[in-house]
């Protein structure tokens, strides 16, 4: 915009004005057709508005997330980018970083983008209550959902997750499995419990909430609730670390305990992290791609959406911290 206005010899506020189309404002109409032109000639391209004028519109859809900082919300980001760059859409994305204010401004600024629908996204798993504007947009909740679960929401499944990563370690002959959550209060933590404690049960292996260590998500939260574990009078010979981060807190722990991954201790992780595969860490995936494709397929479906909250499961990536990498078998 800086590059448009000195060719144009105005302001960029004065630009800002003309490429976004807001509208009541003061600029002559040979004004705005000269920065419109040069824009053109100088390739200037922020999306369909400047790209559309005068033409038919395009489909144009909103993302609004709370961040986009941590390794998790990039996944989503690529899975929906990469849809819109498949269906021949185009989608505006907001970053809010939590702030209702921002959220509302986010919102306005769909509504003058003329947007078909909006993408309610959150960077973790989490109940969420967002603006009662986002009621007047078409919407999908991407990793979150309603309290009372209204509207229509696409999760990971999370308790499925938990279960599969405990049947896992009893499927290995473990028999003493512990677990270590993140922050008690994060819906995600919840969840993967439940499914801990659901499998356990079915199995008669549920030792009480002594062997459930809690963590703050950390490697060094988990290196300490793993080194209470191994205090107790029979320590586990196996943990369910909640993410990954964990899980490499609770390696640094045994290999200070002087314990074997995964002969003395077999350990699954979750989200499958880059450096879980180089750690040879057994984890549970998330399956963002396919959670942003399945939100922005529904959005940008034409029946109606209603109320219904879809769970889609990762999958287990099995590798040498609960299988004997030298034979692929189970220890």
């Amino acid at each position: 915009m800086v590059d448009i206005a000195r060719a144009a010899n105005v302001s960029r506020t004065a630009v800002s004005l003309i490429l976004n189309q807001i509208p009541g404002m003061r600029i002559a109409p040979a004004t705005r057709q000269r920065v419109l032109n040069i824009a053109r000639e100088l390739g200037y391209d922020p999306g369909p508005r400047l790209e559309n004028l005068g033409q038919e519109n395009k489909r144009l859809f909103g993302v609004l997330i709370n961040e986009i900082s941590s390794a998790y919300p990039i996944d989503l980001i690529y899975g929906l980018q990469s849809w819109a760059n498949g269906q021949g859409v185009q989608i505006i994305i907001q970053v809010s970083d939590g702030i209702p204010d921002r959220e509302l401004a986010a919102l306005d600024n769909f509504a003058r983008f003329g947007v078909q629908g909006v993408v309610y996204a959150s960077s973790f798993s989490a109940i969420a209550e967002p603006p009662e504007a986002l009621g007047s947009f078409r919407h999908v909740m991407l990793n979150c959902r309603r309290e009372d679960s209204s509207g229509f929401a696409v999760l990971p499944a999370e308790r499925h997750g938990g279960a599969v990563a405990t049947q896992h370690l009893v499927d290995i002959g473990r028999r003493r499995i512990a677990t270590i959550t993140g922050d008690p209060w994060q819906f995600a933590s919840r969840e993967r419990l439940a499914g801990y404690r659901r499998t356990l049960n079915k199995a008669g292996l549920n030792l009480g909430k002594t062997y459930e260590g809690v963590s703050d998500w950390g490697h060094v939260s988990g290196y300490r609730a793993a080194r209470e574990l191994f205090a107790l009078d029979q320590p586990p010979d196996a943990i369910f670390g909640q993410n990954d981060i964990i899980i490499r807190g609770v390696l640094a722990a045994a290999r200070d305990a002087g314990l074997r991954v995964p002969q003395d201790l077999a350990l699954v992780g979750y989200d499958d992290r880059e450096f879980a595969k180089f750690q040879e860490i057994t984890s549970i995936t998330l399956p963002f791609v396919e959670m942003a494709e399945r939100a922005l397929g529904e959005l940008a479906g034409i029946g109606e959406l209603g109320s219904k909250t879809v769970f889609l499961p990762g999958t287990l990536v099995p590798r040498g911290s609960s299988i004997d990498t030298t034979t692929g078998l189970p220890t």
